[in-house]
């Protein structure tokens, strides 16, 4: 090899060496594209993320628990849900995630046991609301 394509080949790698980590870490990844969370939903966002996020999947949390079921999939396996029967649509949702957070859920598919009362009272209810407007946005 001549000592000019030696330096050319020594350059190239250089740049790409230092340009994909700087792409690699300068991207947000699926999390830019996702519409942003509504202010009244924010406070149920990060108590999800908190509190949920290590077991449950949710896109709109930006969590990819490994334990529990994927709540896209599970709550919303159609996308969100659109035209005018959505808001009854989003309030049972929204009782069901309740229900849950307050009785825990102990599932023969999955392996593990959610257990009750992991968070309470209003603190409940903001990631039920949460979790009931933003399931299947992913």
């Amino acid at each position: 090899m001549s000592k000019k394509t030696f330096v050319i080949f020594a350059i190239v790698m250089v740049v790409l060496a230092a340009v994909i980590p700087w792409l690699v870490f300068r991207a947000d990844g699926d999390a830019a594209n996702a519409e942003p969370v509504p202010s009244d939903l924010k406070a149920g966002q990060s108590l999800f993320q908190t509190n949920c996020g290590t077991c449950h999947t949710l896109y709109a949390a930006g969590t990819d628990g490994n334990y529990a079921p994927d709540l896209d999939t599970l709550l919303a396996p159609n996308g969100p849900p659109e035209g005018p029967s959505a808001a009854s649509t989003i309030k049972a949702t929204e009782g069901r995630v309740l229900n849950a957070i307050e009785n825990g859920v102990d599932s023969s598919t999955t392996s593990g046991r959610m257990p009750a009362g992991i968070i309470n009272g209003e603190q409940a209810k903001e990631v039920a609301e949460f979790v009931a407007a933003t399931a299947g946005e992913g």
